[in-house]
Parts: structure tokens; C-alpha cells; sequence
């Protein structure tokens, strides 16, 4: 997890409420935090400085809490208990399409998972293989090879990231409106 502040706005555009600046700090087993609110301090930018100075103190006395627990952005050992793939970060699930207002055209599919994007961008990025489309084990072996190429590619570096990304991801996709259908996936030719 590492040491870092985070902004809490809750709700927001609202002087109810929470607002401050939130120190989380911890390891694999603790976690810490700290809420730095900006009706106590005054304003956004002082509460802001009293941040900084308290996670400055705390990774001087805690300096194993900067380090974060899966220095990959994965885990790489050991399953967890519920996981049915065989692989972290796959896993079967289902949706249904957004145009479908009734639900009634439920969509099964194998996603794999990537908590760290292009140029670094901590989203959650999810490539979904869809059994409709490629049949039960093809979807599974599809999203386990695509997590496979991720993980070889950020522990590389950020370059390997990149072109991971480039040649899995985004020239794949192009925007289509020919059905009304927006973006879509293009495989390669």
C-alpha cells in the first residue's frame, strides 16, 4: 500500500459534510490513517501542509509502511480461497449490454484484470473475453494469457507497460458507429 494522502470530499460540492486530507499509511497486515480536516486547520491549504508534515513523521519513525506490499502491483504468490480461474487477477463473471433496459440478454464472459494502466495509470483496467464470441475455454485461455502478458510487462518496466498496452490494447480499439454501437474492439489484421 505504501504511504500517501488522498483529498475526501464527501458529499461533494457541499459544506456538509466530510473534507480534509486523509494520511493512509500501512503494510501487508496494518494500516493507518489519519483524517486532516479543513474546518479544523482553516483552509484546504493548511490542512494540506499539517498532511505532508504528519506523513513525513510517520514514515520516519514507520519506514516499512512505504514500501508497498506487492512491489509488482500484484499479488504473485498463492491464490486466494475463492478464486476459480487457477490464475490471479482472471475470473468469470457476467453483465448485461447497455442497451438492454429489461435485462434480458445476460452477457458471460472471462475478464483479467490490471490495477496498473498505461503511463502508469492506476485504474482498474478489465479486457472481458466473452464466451458468446469465443466458446467457454477459449474466453478463459484468452483472459489468463492477457493477465500472463501484463504481469511480464510491468515487471519490466514502464516501456514494456507501454508497448504491452499498445499492442494489446489500444490498437484494438477504434470507434464505430455504423449500429449505433460506439467503441468497439477491432482485432488486428
Amino acid at each position: 500500500m505504501g504511504a500517501h494522502i488522498v483529498r475526501i470530499d464527501k458529499p461533494k460540492n457541499s459544506s456538509k459534510g466530510t473534507h480534509g486530507w486523509q494520511v493512509r499509511a500501512g503494510g501487508k497486515r496494518k494500516y493507518h490513517s489519519k483524517l486532516f480536516s479543513d474546518n479544523v486547520y482553516g483552509s484546504k491549504g493548511k490542512a494540506l501542509v499539517a498532511a505532508e508534515g504528519y506523513l513525513d513523521q510517520y514514515v520516519k519513525k514507520n519506514p516499512e509502511h512505504t514500501e508497498p506490499p506487492y512491489p509488482h502491483h500484484f499479488r504473485e504468490e498463492g491464490l486466494m480461497s475463492n478464486n476459480k480461474s487457477g490464475v490471479n487477477g482472471v475470473c468469470r463473471s457476467w453483465g448485461y449490454p447497455g442497451w438492454d433496459k429489461k435485462k434480458e440478454y445476460r452477457m458471460d464472459y472471462w475478464s483479467a484484470f490490471c490495477g496498473v494502466g498505461p503511463q502508469g495509470q492506476r485504474n482498474s483496467w478489465h479486457k472481458r473475453y466473452y464466451v458468446n464470441t469465443h466458446g467457454e475455454y477459449e474466453a478463459k485461455r484468452l483472459a489468463i494469457e492477457f493477465r500472463k502478458g501484463w504481469e511480464e510487462a510491468i515487471k519490466e518496466g514502464e516501456d514494456a507497460l507501454e508497448e504491452f498496452f499498445q499492442r494489446e490494447h489500444f490498437d484494438k480499439i477504434t470507434y464505430d458507429n455504423r449500429f449505433g454501437r460506439g467503441w468497439r474492439l477491432i482485432e488486428s489484421s
